[in-house]
């Protein structure tokens, strides 16, 4: 029992919708599981405007290595037409929102301790490299993971791959800036 009272006091700090995620999920893929499942199913005043919506339901956790000297996750993306762009092939910017989504969830895997980026922080610079196209159909793979994380920076990167041929699409860095002690403040 005291164990329990510790942890919600420990989560007071985050909006409701947080703490189930923390509360409920002690590993790191219990809590990228339950993360993604609420970015798919948000529903809010700010629905129209999220970016997410239209790609998120296209993804899948693969796998998940949070015990790695370097944690990383691997999702996978099915691309659909309306991801794309005129001439056919994975819109950019629908890339880069793929990478800041879903690097930013690798920090899930070591986010345990009460204001350690357990509100995923918010990016500071996305930096993207389009090598080759993807089409509508193709299945892709999106490897995340930390290069470093600090109290207050974090910089991931991201592999976007075709399954097909494993080739290379796109990739990117990722820097951060927690906001778990900003909001506290707030």
């Amino acid at each position: 029992m005291t164990n329990e009272k510790s942890v919600s006091s420990s989560l007071e700090h985050l909006p409701v919708h947080l703490r189930h995620i923390y509360s409920s999920n002690s590993s790191a893929e219990g809590r990228l599981r339950a993360w993604l499942q609420m970015e798919k199913n948000w529903d809010n005043e700010w629905q129209e405007g999220d970016w997410g919506l239209s790609i998120l339901p296209f993804v899948e956790l693969e796998s998940a290595f949070p015990d790695e000297p370097q944690p990383y996750i691997v999702f996978t993306f099915a691309v659909q037409m309306a991801h794309c762009n005129r001439i056919g092939t994975l819109h950019g910017g629908c890339i880069a929102t793929l990478f800041d989504l879903l690097t930013s969830m690798v920090l899930l895997t070591v986010n345990e301790k009460p204001g350690h980026w357990q509100r995923l922080g918010v990016t500071r610079a996305l930096n993207c490299n389009y090598l080759r196209p993807a089409k509508a159909g193709d299945q892709c793979r999106v490897e995340c993971a930390i290069v470093h994380v600090g109290r207050n920076l974090s910089l991931l990167k991201g592999t976007l791959r075709r399954v097909q041929d494993n080739l290379v699409l796109a990739t990117c860095e990722h820097h951060k800036v927690n906001t778990d002690t900003i909001a506290g403040k707030l």
